[in-house]
């Protein structure tokens, strides 16, 4: 039932975007720091965040913390050095 649900819904979508009477609809672009509201710290290791808790720079920690973004800047935690280069 849910399967036939979405394959009408596809189809309707489909064909009114086709004939220009629905406008289309794009994925909204996010930027990463927007996307992770939520960063991990090691609260005894240093001022790094970071997006991931599978970062390299995790690797000594012997407890994380899940802290907002916007509390570790404002705690002077900066981006790990490991995940500049993706973010």
């Amino acid at each position: 039932m849910n399967h036939t649900l979405r394959k009408v819904t596809l189809l309707v979508t489909t064909t009114l975007t086709l004939t220009g009477m629905l406008a289309p609809v794009a994925a909204p672009t996010v930027n990463a720091e927007a996307k992770a509201s939520k960063v991990i710290i090691a609260p005894h290791h240093g001022k790094k965040y970071h997006y991931s808790r599978g970062c390299r720079g995790l690797n000594h920690a012997r407890r994380t913390k899940k802290v907002t973004l916007k509390w570790a800047k404002q705690h002077g935690y900066k981006l790990c050095g490991w995940e500049k280069g993706y973010h």
